[in-house]
């Protein structure tokens, strides 16, 4: 059974577009929801993980670009349908994530935080615009390569309100970015430039946004052009690397249970304006507060 209306479930298929080179090998995923900053909905995160699944039995794929049609590259979760917008005493409902995500690092069930880091292609983040919150944490931290335009805005912008770093995802950030560097954006909530993320090496390059398109396109195809059977074998002995690392199920619901418990007054102010104001409607009226910060530009009140 998939989640959604029968309306969104059936835009999914328009706002998750999916298109193969079969010379190259290259297939490229995009986000085609513009007009929301590429916001996935529910039906979205379902369709993506079923184009990722689909995409490792096929061995026409080697390489899959995952990109964002508008302005941005991706803005997270839809938030009209997340777990933030439940009341206080309705939020234990959501444990349930914390142990499926337990399961999933355990037995390897491909749900959408898995899709990608449990992908055997090889996969690369075109980044531009605003790369936020589950777009961050699930996609930008998990691809093997991610190339970014020198302005584009990446970060947990919502770490102002649910806390630092985000514990779905802090385990994948302190790998990539270090500690010292996951703290300091988990707490100030303030987005990396893609020359910053280049620099902490979550990204391989940065370069002007007009030249993205291509020099990812570049990159795919070198990539592409080794030979099917090295680049499954390559991918594998990373996959076995990290599974070295703390992943465990204890570890991983640990941190999901204490993320989804949160009931801070801020966060249910935020989500309320929200829901009446939209994001940038809610980022102003927080911003407003003393001392506050607004994670589009970094300044504080």
């Amino acid at each position: 059974m998939r989640y959604g209306t029968p309306e969104s479930i059936s835009a999914a298929a328009q706002q998750v577009l999916w298109e193969l080179d079969e010379q190259t090998g290259i297939a490229t995923l995009t986000l085609n929801r513009p007009e929301k900053h590429n916001a996935m909905s529910v039906p979205m995160r379902d369709r993506i993980s079923d184009l990722m699944a689909a995409a490792d039995a096929d061995d026409r794929v080697k390489v899959i670009v995952i990109r964002g049609n508008g302005k941005s590259f991706c803005s997270g979760n839809e938030i009209n349908e997340e777990w933030g917008q439940r009341r206080p005493h309705e939020r234990r409902r959501t444990l349930n994530v914390g142990y499926r995500y337990g399961a999933d690092m355990a037995w390897g069930r491909l749900g959408f935080s898995q899709a990608v880091s449990r992908s055997s292609k090889v996969t690369i983040a075109q980044v531009h615009g605003y790369c936020a919150a589950a777009a961050y944490f699930m996609i930008a931290c998990k691809v093997d390569i991610l190339v970014a335009a020198e302005d584009a805005r990446i970060g947990a912008l919502e770490a102002r309100f649910l806390g630092p770093a985000g514990a779905v995802a802090s385990v994948h950030i302190n790998r990539i970015l270090g500690m010292k560097a996951a703290r300091r954006t988990g707490f100030t909530a303030m987005p990396m430039s893609g020359r910053e993320a280049q620099r902490l090496g979550l990204a391989v390059e940065a370069v002007p946004a007009d030249e993205l398109g291509d020099r990812t396109r570049e990159i795919a195809a070198e990539v592409a052009g080794r030979p099917a059977e090295e680049l499954l074998y390559l991918k594998a002995r990373i996959r076995a690397a990290e599974g070295l690392m703390d992943t465990s199920v204890p570890s991983i619901t640990g941190l999901l249970v204490s993320h989804f418990l949160q009931t801070a007054p801020d966060e249910m102010d935020f989500w309320k304006t929200a829901r009446e104001a939209g994001v940038g409607g809610a980022l102003d009226k927080d911003k407003q507060r003393k001392g506050a910060a607004d994670p589009r530009t970094g300044k504080r009140t």
